[in-house]
């Protein structure tokens, strides 16, 4: 998490130097700096073991920014920031974290209005003080920005709860007692970001097992403890509920603690009108359990197939269960490569074969590396750039007999206006182009759709990336026509990625949901910039299969010679 932490202690650097009229360059630094320490997963301690020499071979990180970076490794502060904080209103950090809230616009609102953290900003923006500042137009949006701050804040992205979650379950499995566990809720439903880890716990001896769990070394505060269940906090803040059943209700229990609400409610209401009552022990036709040990039971006996976790939340599942028409969901193993991830010709942490041994172990038939074009080399002369990776990439096909494949592919950011941050050269050249919003979110709605479909409608490019640009905690979802964007792709024969990174998790399901509904080609992504990254496929699969994701328009279920074809035929 350190990597995390000094990230967002840079951001806040960047944001105090604004603030305080610093250089420009400075901020602008810190920011990248920043950004490389977000897509990089390494830990940053294991790298600064070799010192600032070491630290300064990371894209992005100079001498003073490497210094900056052992002092926080160090000290926990870092210095530069400390001294800032002093200058500024306190609290001010906070309102600049809001999108679309700038150094200049946080001076006004703090010299006009008094605002100096997110409480003080909502009650401006609510009473309308705020409007001959920023407009009412702006005050809604930003009001709207803030609701969904405070409310991003509350919940932990998937990618990053999940592995907690995995750890903390394998300490719960080994406590007396236990004959099974599972890591239930949101997690299991595979949601994109979960507010608390729920556990289920099948043991004939509660009170033990309730009273080894609390004295895990995880724990760092017990709210609740009762006979069966428990509540606890992690040092993080995550909240732990933990829930025991006896062994013979394990499915039912099961059932009960994956959710969702809306889903369970519906299960107890098709209970109730078949004269049945269901419960986390079971499905109960007066006093006599009738099915418990298995979700497969529980379902047949409310007369329905069992349905797969990710689809329970009450958006056709139940009447699609009824009618027999459960989608056949993509799974892992049909999965045969990954179509977005990044090397160190841009700005990612490893060699193009480190990344190909990666996705070999990972018995990927071929692996898109999607370098951003504008960082490929030292970005003097990107065509020249471009062309010694493609030679690098077939050497490197060639001597591992493309096992996998790798795909000289390119990543390229999409500008305000619709068109392509690449030369011709690139995009002629590239086997497989994505394109992708990366700066000026925020747009209106119709601006942003027309952005997008004139990206789409540009011949070279293949796969519309990470669409709605959102990124947990930063950044919320953009704004557009999604239907219409999904129905234009679909007519052009074109791609739109279901990103997995931990951070992104894009599109959000609904809007994941819609995309499959259009019958538009969908693409599956790591957005890898270390061979680390490549286990994110996990969490993109998760994210398809919320979305209701068949095998039939998924391109990465396509062989190698298919993929290869279907981008050839798009040429031609």
């Amino acid at each position: 998490m350190s990597n995390e932490a000094i990230a967002q202690q840079l951001l806040e650097l960047a944001d105090l130097s604004d603030y305080v009229g610093d250089s420009p360059y400075k901020s602008r630094a810190y920011r990248q700096a920043a950004h490389t320490l977000e897509t990089l997963q390494t830990p940053i301690e294991t790298l600064a073991e070799g010192g600032a020499k070491a630290l300064e071979q990371i894209p992005g990180i100079g001498t003073a920014i490497a210094e900056k970076i052992l002092a926080y490794l160090q000290t926990g502060v870092i210095p530069k920031r400390e001294q800032l904080l002093q200058q500024v209103p306190q609290g001010i950090l906070e309102v600049m974290a809001v999108p679309g809230i700038g150094a200049k616009t946080a001076r006004l609102l703090h010299e006009q209005l008094g605002v100096s953290d997110l409480q003080s900003l909502r009650q401006a923006l609510l009473s309308g003080a705020a409007d001959h500042l920023l407009g009412s137009q702006r005050r809604e949006r930003l009001l709207r920005l803030v609701e969904l701050r405070h409310k991003s804040q509350r919940r932990t992205p998937l990618g990053f709860a999940l592995p907690r979650g995995r750890e903390l379950l394998q300490a719960i499995q080994q406590l007396e007692g236990v004959q099974n566990a599972v890591l239930g809720g949101s997690a299991r439903r595979m949601q994109e970001d979960v507010g608390d880890l729920d556990y289920l716990v099948a043991t004939e001896q509660p009170e033990t097992t309730l009273e080894a769990f609390v004295r895990l070394p995880q724990i760092a505060d017990v709210y609740a403890q009762g006979v069966r269940r428990a509540q606890v906090f992690l040092s993080d803040g995550l909240q732990v509920d933990v829930k025991t059943v006896p062994p013979i209700s394990w499915g039912a229990g099961m059932l009960s603690i994956t959710g969702s609400k809306a889903h369970s409610i519906r299960l107890r209401q098709r209970a109730l009108e078949r004269g049945l009552k269901l419960n986390e022990y079971g499905v109960w036709q007066g006093g006599t359990c009738i099915a418990s040990d298995t979700e497969e039971a529980v379902y047949a006996a409310l007369g329905l197939p069992w349905i797969p976790p990710p689809l329970r939340e009450d958006t056709g599942e139940i009447e699609a269960a009824e009618q027999g028409r459960l989608p056949n969901l993509i799974v892992a193993v049909q999965i045969r490569g990954d179509l977005q991830s990044h090397s160190n010709w841009s700005d990612g942490l490893n060699t193009l074969e480190e990344m190909a041994q990666a996705a070999h172990a990972l018995g990927y038939e071929y692996l898109a590396v999607t370098d951003h074009a504008h960082q490929l080399g030292d970005a003097n002369d990107p065509v020249e750039a471009f062309a010694q990776r493609q030679r690098a990439i077939e050497q490197l096909n060639e001597r591992l007999g493309g096992r996998p494949y790798l795909l000289n592919a390119i990543e390229v950011n999409i500008l305000e206006d619709g068109t392509l941050l690449a030369p011709e050269p690139i995009l002629r050249a590239a086997q497989l182009v994505l394109a992708g919003v990366h700066d000026n979110h925020g747009m209106p709605p119709e601006q942003m759709t027309q952005r997008l479909l004139r990206a789409l409608e540009n011949p070279a490019v293949d796969i519309l990336a990470h669409p709605t640009g959102r990124r947990y905690g930063k950044r919320p979802p953009n704004d557009a026509d999604w239907e219409r964007l999904f129905e234009r792709a679909r007519a052009l024969d074109k791609a739109v990625e279901i990103n997995g990174y931990p951070t992104r998790m894009d599109p959000p399901t609904p809007i994941a949901r819609m995309l499959v509904e259009s019958g538009a080609w969908i693409s599956l992504g790591t957005d890898a910039h270390t061979v680390r990254d490549l286990q994110a496929m996990e969490l993109a699969i998760g994210l398809a299969q919320r979305a209701w994701t068949t095998p039939e328009r998924l391109l990465n279920t396509r062989s190698l010679n298919e993929l290869l074809q279907w981008l050839q035929g798009r040429r031609n």
